[in-house]
Formats: structure tokens, sequence, C-alpha cells
């Protein structure tokens, strides 16, 4: 089993979590629960996304603003809003 790593946390609740994990090439992650757990699960490798914020304003050519989200059909976990630990 390859060791985790915790790169960030992203926080769920006042009761738990997730930590997080990133690829060395930062285009996955791997997300480990942080509620307490004896035996926590780690998740595979997930793609992170860059999902069209629907909220945003086009920009000069358009566009409307996207975020980085790891896994967005499952843990749907935006990266702007993990926070880094150092390692």
């Amino acid at each position: 089993m390859e060791d985790f790593i915790t790169h960030g946390h992203y926080t769920v609740s006042n009761w738990g979590g997730y930590e997080i994990q990133l690829s060395d090439c930062g285009t996955m992650a791997r997300v480990k629960d942080s509620y307490g757990s004896d035996n926590p699960i780690i998740s595979e490798w997930l793609e992170i996304e860059y999902v069209i914020d629907e909220d945003s304003e086009p920009d000069e050519e358009g566009y409307k603003e996207s975020e980085p989200v790891i896994d967005p059909d499952g843990y749907d976990i935006p990266l702007n809003m993990v926070i880094r630990v150092n390692v």
C-alpha cells in the first residue's frame, strides 16, 4: 500500500471532512476520510477537472470562469476550498 501524504484538508462540517493528497504532476488527487475512523477509506487517484462556474460573468471573449474540482461526479470537492498544510 502506498503511503498517503496529506497536502490539504477539506472540511464538510464541524464533525469532519477529508484529507487531500495531490499527485506530483498536480492533475490528480486522492481523498481520505477524516472522521476519526480506525480504518479510513482512501480513494483511488481521481482526476482534477475544470468545471464552468455558471454564476460567473462572461469575460471579454465571452467565456465564463472555470474552477478546478476533485471528482465532480463523486466527491465534488472544489480545489479552492481545500486548506493547504505544510508537509
